[in-house]
């Protein structure tokens, strides 16, 4: 989640555009997040949370690596709040997902511990942005390897999702665990 949050601005400075609209492009995208947080809450109450998780973590991983195709300060301005609504929903869904899998006896310190591992993965995904870009001078490796990124976590909240799913069917016959349970 960190690269494009990290290095859009960059990248579209990169393609000639100035700074201040480069960091308009960067509010558009933070802005629709904000609607985007809300969306995927109400969507994790309808479908579950670790499904909703999965559709928000899809949806950045599928459009992350597009910020690198794009040239034209209309177009950013298209695809931003769109990106940044489906971005906005992985940390509601990893959040949501947390609370709806541990007992409310030990919420606070499994949250604590899961949050400390996304920030080091968020601190990394900048790292990591800025690394390539070093090694390469173009930010298409650093987007790829955000993709890459997605599509690990995807894997891994499948099969945690599948997991779930044949310990309790009952739990998940109505499209996963529900956040309101």
């Amino acid at each position: 989640m960190s690269v494009p949050l990290m290095h859009l601005v960059p990248l579209i400075q990169g393609r000639g555009i100035s700074a201040p609209e480069a960091g308009s492009v960067l509010f558009v995208m933070l802005v629709s997040a904000i609607l985007g947080r809300v969306a995927f809450g109400k969507l994790a109450d309808i479908i579950g949370a670790i499904p909703a998780y999965m559709t928000a973590s899809f949806w950045q991983t599928a459009l992350v690596f597009v910020f690198t195709q794009i040239d034209s300060l209309n177009l950013y301005y298209i695809f931003a709040p769109i990106y940044g609504f489906g971005y906005a929903g992985v940390m509601t869904g990893l959040l949501i997902t947390t609370r709806v899998l541990t007992p409310p006896s030990r919420r606070g310190s499994s949250t604590g511990i899961i949050l400390a591992f996304a920030w080091l993965g968020h601190g990394l995904g900048g790292f990591q942005g800025g690394l390539f870009f070093d090694l390469t001078g173009a930010y298409t490796l650093s987007f790829a390897n955000a993709a890459l990124a997605g599509i690990i976590n995807l894997v891994i909240v499948g099969s945690l999702f599948l997991a779930l799913r044949r310990l309790s069917p009952a739990a998940t016959a109505t499209g996963g665990l529900k956040a309101a349970e």
